[in-house]
């Protein structure tokens, strides 16, 4: 008897068939595996009962993982002809059943600066050292994990009110929901082969405590084969969370340098329909993907080919839209007979003094609501005319954000500003916000620099009528994601576009993306990044 298991695997950096292979070799069972596009078939053969024993034992060994997305599986008359086609991977697949199960003899070596406290060699004496790190970090004391590939440093959470930068690292899948608001999933993503992070909102019971100065987290499970036990040991002394940052002062190290750290983390957004967009981290995306990014020096061409070459758009007219929080926004257009074209692009004012004068020439009343601006909101607007640009500033829409934010108040500074608002919107309880204005200078045209003025002048009539902050700020968010659909809709009638590919970080932000999806999906097909992180 022969069944046939077939695997939706979006990524093909070669990890599943690897594992596949692996559990069958354990299980010395007949096998093959065979690739098409992104199904993965995985034939057994034995006599029924065995293969019964077998579909219990794979499901026990085969981990979650982000880029797993269905299965299936049926009874065949033969094994297939031909050669097994299994690609060589380089990502590591350290959180498998079977490897979190094998004790491995690593050398550890726990010091206080220069003294050495603690060191062993086996498996048998490793105990000791968690229980040591776990009474250290117990005791509100942060330690140094330096490992073969990085080094970083944790503590309990409520030693993280002097750190600027950091990670949340819960030490079971079961606490996380203590902390932050979590859907079921988002507890699937966390738990998968990828040990991503995902960023949170804390939940009120927990902000409540006072241990956290922000409202928002990037959380993860230990990812690390030093973490893992570790955080085991801190788990049952009652120590849920742990802060993770790249360095700050303590007198306490632990050196295990035979143990493979996570030098490249993922950081993914989990949307409510199941699609994981790949935020940060590139350690499990195929060679072949990698390689291709270096063709390119402009991210925003980088990105789109990216997802050309994920989604085989090659043959297909297809838009692109790239929205970056560090690089230069395009609109982007590709056809086999013009190759890819640049068609819309952001520009900035020098400074807000030529902003207001440019929104004073921009129509007959405009004047008036610049001059009743500055009566009703003095200090708003002087802080704004005394305000500067930053240097070589990305040419973007994030920047716009941060420079309306100073405009309304919301923030001090433009580098604060744009994620102000973002979080503003995020906050908001309403479906609907006011209709702000993203329009292109030459409204009708399909290739055009964006109109940044209109987008002022109708946040601060909103401003000037009372608008409350979180209200304003989603508008500006959902009006962004109104502005991709009506671009996407000019393009399908005029340029016969198929797909719209999404790329860049501001797709990061999960309410924004869950909007452009929700308003896209009807009459569009959409592309993200699967295997490779939405911005270059």
């Amino acid at each position: 008897m022969i069944l046939a298991f077939d695997f939706y695997y979006i990524s093909k950096n070669g990890v599943l068939e690897h594992l596949l292979k692996e559990i069958a070799n354990d299980f010395l069972i007949s096998h093959k595996i065979l690739r098409q596009d992104d199904t993965v078939r995985f034939f057994v053969e034995a006599d029924e009962h065995r293969l019964g024993e077998f579909a219990d034992y794979l499901s026990n060994a085969l981990p979650l993982s982000i880029f797993f997305k269905s299965s299936c599986v049926e009874v065949v008359a033969s094994m297939p002809l031909g050669e097994e086609n299994i690609v060589a991977t380089e990502a590591p697949v350290l959180f498998t059943p079977k490897r979190l199960a094998q004790a491995e003899d690593n050398e550890l070596i726990l010091r206080e600066n220069t003294q050495e406290l603690l060191h062993v060699k086996s498996a048998r004496d490793q105990e000791d050292m968690y229980e040591r790190v776990a009474t250290l970090i117990d005791q509100g004391e942060c330690v140094r994990i330096e490992t073969g590939t990085n080094t970083y440093v944790i503590g309990k959470i409520e030693q993280s009110h002097a750190i600027k930068d950091f990670e949340v690292i819960a030490t079971d899948l079961s606490v996380v929901e203590r902390m932050v608001v979590c859907h079921d999933n988002e507890m699937k993503a966390l738990a998968s082969l990828e040990r991503p992070a995902i960023r949170f909102k804390v939940n009120a019971l927990y902000e409540q405590k006072g241990i956290l100065d922000a409202k928002r987290v990037f959380m993860r499970l230990s990812d690390d084969l030093f973490l893992y036990p570790l955080c085991k040991k801190l788990f049952e002394k009652g120590i849920f969370f742990l802060f993770r940052t790249d360095a700050c002062p303590t007198p306490y190290s632990v050196v295990c340098e035979a143990v493979e750290g996570n030098n490249a983390p993922l950081h993914v957004s989990v949307l409510e329909n199941g699609v994981i967009l790949l935020l940060r981290g590139m350690r499990y995306a195929s060679r072949e993907l990698k390689e291709s990014l270096k063709k390119f020096d402009e991210p925003s061409h980088a990105s789109f080919a990216s997802l050309m070459q994920e989604h085989q758009l090659f043959d297909v007219e297809s838009t692109c839209f790239y929205l970056s929080k560090t690089h230069d926004d395009r609109i982007m257009h590709y056809s086999k007979e013009h190759g890819m074209l640049n068609l819309v692009g952001i520009s900035l004012p020098s400074s807000f003094a030529e902003l207001f004068a440019q929104i004073e020439r921009s129509s007959s009343s405009a004047k008036r609501l610049v001059q009743n601006y500055q009566e009703q909101f003095p200090e708003l607007f002087s802080h704004a005319m005394n305000t500067p640009l930053p240097q070589k500033a990305p040419q973007n829409i994030y920047t716009l954000w941060g420079m309306v934010a100073v405009v309304l108040g919301l923030s001090k500074t433009i580098e604060n500003g744009a994620q102000r608002l973002i979080e503003n919107a995020e906050d908001y309880g309403g479906e609907k916000g006011p209709r702000i204005d993203y329009y292109l200078e030459k409204e009708d045209a399909l290739s055009s620099d964006f109109d940044y003025v209109r987008l002022f002048r109708s946040g601060m009539s909103y401003k000037l009528a009372g608008t409350d902050d979180n209200t304003l700020s989603f508008g500006y968010m959902e009006s962004l994601a109104y502005f991709i659909t009506d671009i996407a809709d000019a393009h399908r009638e005029n340029l016969s576009s198929k797909n719209s590919a999404l790329g860049g970080a501001l797709f990061g932000y999960k309410r924004f993306s869950e909007m452009v999806f929700k308003n896209l999906k009807p009459n569009h097909t959409i592309c993200f990044n699967r295997e490779l992180p939405i911005d270059q």
